[in-house]
């Protein structure tokens, strides 16, 4: 699209074993006024599919007939390849089976060799070309949403690692087709490099009292900054770096740097996936702090057992379902369990979400269970923990919690759960939760476990 907007030429390669056709073909092309054509030729299929590769060109015409092969042939391996190229097939006379074989291929265009002239040529260029480039945004978008996706269940499962780290550059430079890419995390008064790609010689660490650090910390948004790391290539100069700031309850965690250069700058969708990229990597790095803190919450708890129990409510929405086992390790280190006795958790969820109906739910839980830890979970959700020998008698606490909240004016759905033998704060969290999707299917008032 971009060649057909600008003043440099429009470069077309012809594939066809007859050098005649490539010069009635350039004699064609020259008729055209608005639009300088640069047209190529090689004769054979082997080269044709090795010029398609190098994507080199702006489109293709390929003739019908090459040698022992097929044009048809050689369009299904292209994109077979992955070429997402404009590639027109030219054929001899008119032949639907030919011209339906030739589309089903692949082939985003074809004429009639003979009956063609300049500007019927001129407009299946011209429309062949901004084909194939709407094709390619849209690969490009499921590319980037892909990548995206990965990346997130890649740090929902993983943390910012060392290797997780290295795995989301490489996800950043092969699904989004940026070449350069650096990620530095806070070390103390430095940002030190977790991971890069494409820079051949990258700063190991950064001062914070650097200047391009501090314009973007004063920022606080995306900004682009001198290179921190000049090189050169065979694209051009590094002349500035894309910077966004990862930042964590105020703070400056990281950064997340990726080049621009002549050959390859960064346009309008690439600055949009950038800050996705950023916004799932400072969600991993909150999860991190938050985990740290429900850490240091789980050692106070052991500390003090006698500590009176409340409400233990999220910091931030990466606070609850992410961290909802620490969460759980600091309920049951201090809900006093019995000896003898096992723990039963109850998902309840509130039906009601009008002004103030989830403040009230959450004070008629306290209400009802004075002395057992309430974990809010999710805006209209909240994990109850229970003494409970059996499943049977967290059904009894379960339903008596939702007698309870009825009779206060709260609808509310139930899951509850009771810990098979070796089962951790997972395992107890998803059986419950299975619990709670169930009953909310079936109506306000159920109790499921």
């Amino acid at each position: 699209m971009g060649a057909m907007g600008s003043t440099d030429p429009v470069r077309v390669m012809l594939i066809d074993d007859d050098d005649d056709e490539a010069a009635l073909t350039r004699s064609l092309l020259g008729k055209v006024s608005d639009i300088r054509y640069e047209l190529d030729w090689v004769p054979s299929f082997s080269d044709g599919l090795a010029s398609i590769a190098l994507g080199e060109h702006d489109a293709y015409l390929i003739d019908h007939q090459l040698g022992g092969r097929t044009g048809i042939e050689l369009v299904r391996e292209a994109r077979e390849g992955g070429s997402l190229a404009a590639l027109i097939m030219l054929t001899g006379q008119r032949d639907r089976t030919t011209d339906l074989a030739a589309m089903n291929a692949g082939a985003t265009d074809f004429l009639l060799k003979g009956k063609t002239d300049s500007a019927m040529l001129d407009r299946s260029l011209r429309y062949s070309i901004f084909q194939a480039a709407a094709v390619s945004a849209l690969d490009r978008s499921r590319n980037q949403m892909a990548g995206l996706e990965e990346l997130g269940q890649l740090l929902a499962d993983n943390g910012p690692t060392p290797a997780a780290v290295g795995r989301i550059v490489d996800l950043i430079v092969d699904r989004f087709s940026l070449p350069r890419v650096a990620i530095y995390l806070a070390d103390g008064e430095a940002l030190r490099l977790a991971g890069q790609r494409g820079y051949k010689h990258p700063l190991a660490s950064i001062s914070r009292a650097d200047s391009s650090v501090e314009r973007v910390a004063r920022a606080r948004k995306p900004i682009f900054v001198p290179s921190l790391s000049p090189e050169l290539d065979a694209g051009g100069e590094v002349a500035t770096e894309l910077s966004v700031p990862l930042l964590v309850g105020g703070e400056m965690t990281g950064l997340l740097n990726v080049a621009s250069t002549v050959a390859a700058p960064i346009g309008e969708e690439d600055f949009a996936a950038i800050r996705l990229v950023a916004e799932r990597l400072t969600a991993a790095l909150e999860v991190v702090r938050e985990r740290s803190l429900a850490h240091e919450r789980l050692r106070d708890a052991r500390q003090q057992p006698s500590a009176p129990m409340g409400l233990i409510d999220a910091e931030t929405s990466a606070y609850r379902r992410t961290l909802l086992e620490p969460l759980l390790d600091v309920a049951i280190a201090t809900a006093g369990i019995e000896a003898g006795r096992t723990l039963g958790l109850l998902l309840v969820a509130c039906a009601n979400t009008g002004p103030g109906a989830v403040t009230r739910f959450a004070e008629q839980i306290r209400a009802a269970c004075p002395n057992r830890p309430v974990v809010r979970v999710a805006d209209t959700e909240f994990a109850v923990l229970v003494a409970a020998s059996d499943g049977g008698a967290a059904r009894t606490e379960a339903s008596e919690l939702v007698a309870l909240a009825a009779a206060a004016g709260s609808e509310v759905w139930c899951g509850y759960a009771a810990p098979a033998p070796g089962w951790a704060a997972r395992e107890l969290f998803a059986a419950a939760e299975a619990a709670l999707g169930y009953a909310r299917r079936v109506g306000p008032g159920t109790v499921i476990g």
